[in-house]
């Protein structure tokens, strides 16, 4: 009989451990919108003016660099939530295109703590994931990036039944947007947490606010549109990755004196591009790409001179050749090079506006 009751007390035990409640992410807050809407919560934006731009349009569902910030003494944190059906890419990773990075809080700073996997055979739009357990006692702090890649249609976290959970304010002051290429979209990095403005943010405590479009950020008119209207205290461009060399020759000059115009006084931080890996064989890319990268430099180093605001940052090889997944795209090893480069010198310039 006692053996009955030991075995009764601990499937109880276990049932009362793993009960679960949820709450909707969007009543705990979700932060990182380029520009803030209540409309889309899972956009950076509130897309519905530029519907009718094919480039706009082709990245502007998706929850690039949107997080959450909430406190909960739970001994498990768990997440549902689903994405539009769409074919994966072949050079990241599954978790950073569609699932979801989770970080939490010490004396030290924010830790890696877990993921939401996905799965990708078959495909499978919903999904329900424990992102850690076992953790101790008292409440965390926890910071939880979305996928970069992907619509997310809905988000629910989930902890102990008796747990308390609540969303918190941003842990990050001041608000830099960062318009650019895939670079800044975030491939590869292998989790959203791992894309350069995720670090940035969480090594300078300052917001970096990813406004990533991959592959169709060529400085044109809508996109200057949507960066007038931003309320930010500074801007940091990847603006030369994706336009051709005759598109910066003609929209550099126009796309800088208009952002000066809509944000007087404030810095505009512009970013060389990494030279592609792969031209390196190819002499032809080669002697293209060096063009394209000669004249990005000299169009630069002569606006510099015209604003005082407007800053030109360019180093050679910053990715290094090991550092790509394919001659192109950062690799987490690649990203971190690539701050430890430009970090000191992005943080010199903020300090001067009082950004830090």
């Amino acid at each position: 009989m006692r053996k009955i009751v030991t075995i009764l007390v601990a499937l109880m035990t276990i049932a009362t451990a793993s009960a679960e409640r949820w709450v909707e992410a969007t009543e705990l807050g979700i932060h990182g919108q380029t520009i803030k809407n209540s409309k889309y919560p899972y956009c950076r934006f509130d897309y519905t003016d530029y519907t009718s731009y094919k480039d706009v349009m082709a990245h502007a569902k998706k929850s690039t660099g949107l997080y959450l910030v909430f406190r909960t003494n739970s001994s498990k944190i768990s997440a549902s939530w689903s994405n539009k059906p769409s074919r994966m890419g072949d050079n990241m990773t599954g978790i950073v295109q569609k699932g979801l990075d989770l970080y939490i809080k010490d004396a030290k700073g924010w830790h890696f703590a877990g993921v939401g996997r996905v799965s990708t055979l078959p495909e499978k739009s919903s999904r329900e994931r424990v992102l850690i357990k076992n953790l101790p006692e008292g409440e965390k702090e926890c910071l939880l990036y979305l996928p970069i890649w992907a619509e997310v249609y809905h988000l629910r976290i989930g902890v102990d039944e008796g747990a308390t959970i609540e969303g918190l304010p941003t842990p990050f002051r001041h608000k830099v947007v960062v318009h650019g290429s895939s670079i800044t979209h975030g491939a590869s990095a292998s989790r959203s947490g791992l894309t350069y403005p995720a670090l940035l943010s969480r090594n300078l405590g300052i917001d970096f606010v990813n406004f990533g479009w991959s592959g169709m950020c060529r400085m044109q008119p809508e996109f200057i549109d949507i960066l007038k209207k931003c309320e930010a205290d500074a801007f940091l461009f990847d603006a030369f990755s994706n336009p051709t060399e005759q598109q910066i020759k003609e929209r550099v000059e126009h796309f800088v004196e208009e952002l000066v115009k809509a944000h007087p006084g404030k810095p505009l931080i512009f970013l060389q591009s990494p030279i592609d890996l792969e031209s390196y064989f190819d002499t032809d890319r080669y002697a293209r790409r060096v063009s394209h990268i000669n004249t990005a430099s000299k169009m630069m180093k002569s606006i510099v001179k015209q604003y005082k605001d407007v800053y030109f940052l360019e180093v050679a090889d910053v990715l290094g050749e090991n550092g790509t997944t394919d001659n192109s795209h950062p690799t987490d090893l690649g990203f971190h090079r690539f701050v430890t480069t430009y970090q000191p010198m992005i943080a010199k310039i903020l300090r001067k506006y009082g950004i830090k």
